[in-house]
């Protein structure tokens, strides 16, 4: 996407988010401020619409690609404070979701991360001022990374170091830069999942914040041999007795498309989580993952997802307006291998399955548009399989 579209696509988003939090009626502290921030984020980008050359400077480029992953960011927490009040209880029967307090808490990150991102926005806008008014022709230096916050100076110094200095980097100049670093005890398929973890909503890249949201207090070193300790462990895992097991966690906008499928599943004595949401999902999978890790095989959890859907529910949120997300599926299946858990996940859709062609980067993932083939699919699961393949792979 060109400089120019990638700025309005963020001011249409900015905007929806500012009338979702309209919408919400809500007078609580953490939501006033991300409401008042979010409203100075959308002053700042309407001066663009007009714009009509093809570019930005490169450091302004660099630094609305960080203000996009901020607002994606905040959306999802937004949808995750809008249901908290409204949870159902079939969300929680099995295992637990995220309380109240951990929601407020994620929106006043939000809230601090738009805000630093804002003010290296204007930073830039003058900067870039001052040089065509004073010294034509030249060219500032991209430098914006000294002015972001970063707390954990082990991440700022491998940055500095291996990606340069700029708060933004595409996902190969990440790559590049991993592989520099460590040399060759990561291979392509390692760089290409620190990736998936790192840009979990894949926005196209990765942001200084976004490096040390993933490497913690520790360093750069030891998150990345955590990561890869997960990712290659070799355990083989046999069916647990656990009550809560066979599990399938449903992702879908509108469980009643789904309703004679979920209860084939229930009938084998399968628990179904239902979630309505990408943000729902999310939130269960983060605040469940040592569950899921510690029984992260085909035979005991899998996952299907719709490839699309709208991110509201209009019956517990009537009168909040919906977005249409068209990558929800992959969104999904990205954040869970991002995460190192490879259960299974089939994209289960109608119209939208020659949009799927993604599943093929993602190992046990699959795509189809057919009742028989998902019942299959589920009933190994009650049969505890774990070998069955004929559902990965495109349009099965």
């Amino acid at each position: 996407m060109d400089p120019i579209s990638t700025v309005r696509s963020l001011c249409t988003l900015a905007t929806s988010l500012l009338v979702w939090i309209g919408q919400l009626g809500e007078k609580e502290e953490a939501l006033t401020s991300l409401s008042t921030t979010v409203s100075r984020v959308c002053t700042v980008l309407v001066r663009f619409q007009e714009i009509t050359q093809p570019t930005l400077d490169p450091t302004l480029v660099d630094a609305l690609y960080c203000l996009g992953d901020a607002l994606h960011r905040t959306e999802e927490h937004l949808q995750a404070w809008r249901r908290r009040h409204g949870r159902r209880a079939s969300l929680s029967r099995v295992v637990s979701f995220l309380v109240p307090a951990e929601v407020t808490r994620m929106i006043r990150q939000d809230e601090q991360q738009l805000s630093q991102q804002l003010i290296i926005i204007l930073f830039a806008m003058a900067t870039i001022s001052y040089f065509e008014k004073n010294a034509p022709g030249q060219v500032p230096e991209n430098n914006q990374f000294e002015f972001c916050p970063v707390q954990n100076q082990d991440v700022f110094k491998f940055w500095r170091d291996y990606v340069g200095a700029k708060a933004w980097a595409t996902s190969d100049r990440f790559a590049e830069a991993l592989k520099q670093k460590f040399g060759n005890t990561l291979n392509e398929d390692a760089c290409q999942l620190l990736t998936f973890c790192v840009d979990e909503l894949r926005v196209g890249g990765v942001s200084l914040s976004s490096l040390e949201r993933f490497v913690g207090n520790g360093t750069v070193s030891s998150a990345v041999e955590r990561f890869m300790e997960l990712e290659l462990a070799t355990r083989k895992l046999e069916p647990s007795q656990n009550g809560s097991l066979p599990l399938l966690v449903w992702v879908d906008d509108n469980p009643a498309n789904n309703v004679r499928e979920i209860a084939f599943a229930e009938g084998q004595g399968i628990n179904v989580v239902p979630c309505v949401s990408t943000a729902d999902a999310k939130a269960w999978i983060i605040k469940n993952e040592d569950f899921l890790r510690a029984h992260d095989a085909a035979h005991s959890i899998r996952f299907i997802s719709d490839n699309t859907r709208l991110e509201s529910d209009p019956v517990s949120e009537p009168g909040l307006s919906p977005y249409y997300n068209i990558t929800a599926g992959e969104n999904i299946t990205r954040f869970l291998r991002g995460r190192s858990l490879h259960a299974p996940v089939l994209i289960y859709c109608g119209g939208s399955i020659k949009h799927t062609h993604y599943v093929g980067m993602y190992r046990d993932a699959g795509s189809t548009c057919r009742s028989d083939t998902v019942c299959r699919y589920i009933r190994a699961l009650a049969e505890r399989k774990g070998d069955d393949r004929e559902w990965v792979g495109y349009q099965t």
